[in-house]
Order: C-alpha cells, then structure tokens, then sequence
C-alpha cells in the first residue's frame, strides 16, 4: 500500500505521548514514544496541521522564508495583493476561494516555489505573570518589557499559549494605551476578551482555583507578545513529500472497522495496530468511494502530491480520521 508523509522519514520524539492514556483518550496523540505520523496515499485529514505546528520536527509542514531566511507573515501576504492592482482585479472576478488560490500561487511565484497550499499558523503569545503587580510592566520598544516576568505553565512545565488561556487573539488596539501593561490587567479589559479556557473541558471556577492554590492571581496575568495586525500568524507550507510503499503493519483508528483478531495492539480508545492488509480493508469500509478515488490516484504517475479525495473534508469523528503513526520498528523496515 502507498503511504505520504511530508517530512522526513525517520522516527521522532513524541511529546504528547504517555504511557497510559485517559481512559476516554481520542485524539492525535501518538501511540509510542518514537515514530513519525504519515497518510495512505489520497487520504488527508487537515486537522493534523493544527495539532503539529511547523516548530514541531515532526510536523509536515515548515515556515516559508524569504531569500534572506526571514519568516514571511501574514502582513506580507498582505502587502503583496496591495501592491499588485492588477492581481487584486483579476481575483475579484473569480469565486472567493479561486481568487485566494491565484493570491497564493502568485505569491509563491514571486519567491521562486511552486504552486501550492498556503496554510497559516498562529504565532506563540504566553500568558505571563507579573511579578510586582503594583508597579505593572510596560513596553520600552522594540518588543521588550521594563521588568521581569515569569511564564505561567501547565502540568507537564510547559508554557501555556494566551490562544488556549484567553478566548482572543491580542492586537495592541485592544488597549487603551498599548505601552503601559497595567492595562491587561483584568479590570481594564473588555469583559468579552477576558475569558478563561474558551473549551467545554475547562471550568473557569476550577481555573481560579487552581491558580489560587498555586499563588497566583488573575490580575497580574497579562499575554505576552502582541502582535500587530497581520503580524501574529506566519505563513507555512507542506515540507518534502515523500511517497513509500509498505506491507507491515501500522497503527491507525479505524478501529470500528477492523475485526477484534486482526487488532494485534491498541492504544486509547481508538488507535490500533494491524496489518496493512486489515487497515486497507478498513478504509474501504470505512469510505469505500474515496477509497476507490484513491487507488487511481495511485495508479496514475503524475498524481497531485497535494490534497486527495478527502482533503477538504471537514469531518472530524472516527470515520475520517486517517492518519496513521509508524513507530521506530516499522520505520527501520522502510529503510
């Protein structure tokens, strides 16, 4: 069977593994310490670009750079469709997501890379404790702070990003007066912006309680960087896509569609490992026409690298989550 995997093709550290998952476990974490995540050719899940960002080696996708090595953003993006009226028209003629593809190929044309996807990845902005919240931080230029501050981390020591802490993306116009930092402080900020865990598995009582317990106080929380408009998401593009045919097994969470003695482990509450065979079977039973669709981009030599019959597809249960994980055994049997 025909697998992608943009990225190299060697086993991974992977930092979201635990040796014994929740008991409800269902997502992309892995299901081994060390291995890569790949796809079965024509098959593509775009959720996995949200949970792999391209500072992730294991990610498929990479920051696109100018000549100078410079990552480009947003803003850039921007600053190009302005200064090109004549782009800007031809786009307007066209559908919405037509004249955003001829934006993006344009673009990419211009630094000298192939047409292709354009994603986009926010930029990492932390939440930040003050450490004398009586005399708060302010900005004294280029992007630095008068005093010291520490990071607010979670469970594991990691920092925790203002996107999964404060229900909004910051710009500078959110405050009153972008220098003087005592301004994020929660009483000086919409009611609509300060919001704790903007998740259903996150209770903002429970929230406060826990800071509490560890000494902190919602008011000398404050985000750090803002961004300017435009500035707080990079630009990405897929890394080297490799295409490799392999017969071992594999895991995979398609689990509902393979018979119980075909699992020869699992992991969670759906990954799985079988035989290619079995998974092949599964996926056929899982969607047996995009399957179909697939085996001819198979069969065809010049198929597109990008993309596949379930591409788009925005569904996010059992059914369309194909992506499959090679732990460092099977890797070795590629090479």
């Amino acid at each position: 069977m025909k697998f992608i995997r943009f990225g190299d093709l060697k086993a991974f550290d992977q930092k979201m593994y635990t040796k014994s998952p929740a008991p409800d476990e269902y997502s992309h974490s892995p299901p081994r310490r060390r291995g890569f995540f790949a796809f079965p050719y024509g098959f593509f899940d775009p959720v996995y670009i949200i949970t792999h960002p391209a500072c992730d080696p294991n990610s498929p996708m990479k920051y696109l750079r100018d000549k100078s090595g410079r990552k480009l953003t947003e803003l850039d993006f921007m600053r190009h469709c302005d200064a090109s009226p004549e782009l800007c028209e031809r786009t307007r003629r066209m559908g919405f997501d037509e004249g955003i593809a001829a934006m993006n190929n344009d673009f990419l044309k211009k630094l000298g890379l192939p047409k292709q996807p354009l994603k986009r990845e926010p930029r990492p902005s932390w939440v930040c404790i003050m450490k004398d919240p009586s005399n708060p931080p302010h900005c004294t230029g280029r992007g630095r702070l008068n005093q010291d501050y520490t990071y607010l981390l979670d469970a594991e020591g990691e920092r925790i990003p203002s996107c999964d802490f404060f229900s909004h993306m910051w710009h500078p116009e959110d405050f009153e007066d972008c220098d003087t930092f005592h301004l994020c402080r929660a009483n000086y900020i919409r009611d609509d912006i300060y919001v704790f865990f903007n998740c259903p598995y996150c209770d903002r009582e429970d929230v406060l309680l826990r800071l509490a317990k560890q000494g902190v106080h919602v008011e000398n929380l404050f985000p750090w960087p803002v961004y300017e408009q435009w500035m707080d998401e990079w630009l990405t593009i897929y890394k080297e896509p490799h295409l490799f045919d392999y017969a071992g097994c594999v895991w995979h969470h398609l689990r509902k569609f393979v018979p119980q003695r075909a699992v020869l482990a699992a992991y969670g509450t759906t990954w799985v490992y079988t035989s290619v065979r079995d998974f092949a079977a599964a996926l056929n039973h899982a969607a047996p026409e995009a399957y179909r669709k697939s085996k001819n981009l198979r069969n065809r030599s010049k198929a597109s690298l990008f993309g596949g019959p379930n591409y788009l597809s925005s569904s996010i249960d059992v059914n369309g989550m194909y992506e499959v994980f090679f732990d460092e055994e099977d890797i070795k049997k590629l090479t």
